[in-house]
């Protein structure tokens, strides 16, 4: 299982020494900001890259962490809608009421994948239709028939938990595990 792990856990063990510098950009056709709720709804060909990381979805909401030190947020609960293509969660510089809405100087808490999702890795990739990340626990959850992939090995279940910094997984209910032999065969 430790393989299936690596699918996730690489990525921690390839990162910088200061994994807050490494930038995460999002894109997609529309993106709602919600400086009151602390989050952004990516909406539509949902691309979100973190460094060797690549997640691909329909819809996609990111939580941050209340910010102290960016802007003091519409109190009002309003939102500010961009509609664009490769709108990123870099969303440009502003002040005030028409600006711009602003994700740049937040900490992700919690990222929620929905719709078609495929994770992208140098070494594996995982399809399903649901992934959460939470950041405080360095875990992501799949549900919705998951199956990942990792160098001939294909592990699915009805929820597979990805553990990044203890390079390990967790799945659960109807496991199954599929190994190719070096000639491609099943084992």
């Amino acid at each position: 299982m430790g393989d299936v792990a690596g699918l996730a856990a690489e990525t921690e063990k390839k990162k910088p020494a200061d994994t807050d510098k490494v930038p995460t950009t999002i894109t997609s056709q529309t993106m709602t900001v919600s400086n009151h709720e602390n989050k952004a709804i990516f909406d539509g060909s949902v691309v979100l890259t973190r460094g060797p990381l690549v997640v691909y979805s329909d819809h996609m909401v990111v939580s941050f962490y209340a910010s102290h030190d960016g802007p003091s947020g519409d109190k009002s609960g309003d939102s500010k809608k961009v509609s664009k293509k490769n709108s990123g969660g870099t969303a440009g510089p502003g002040q005030g009421r028409d600006a711009a809405p602003s994700v740049s100087d937040r900490s992700i808490r919690m990222v929620e994948a929905t719709g078609r999702v495929k994770i992208e890795k140098e070494d594996g990739h995982a399809t399903c239709q649901t992934a959460v990340y939470y950041e405080d626990e360095k875990k992501i959850v799949l549900t919705g028939d998951p199956v990942a992939w990792q160098k001939g090995t294909r592990v699915s279940g009805k929820r597979i938990t990805m553990y990044l910094d203890e390079d390990r997984s967790l799945v659960e209910g109807n496991s199954q595990v599929t190994i190719e032999g070096e000639g491609g065969g099943k084992r």
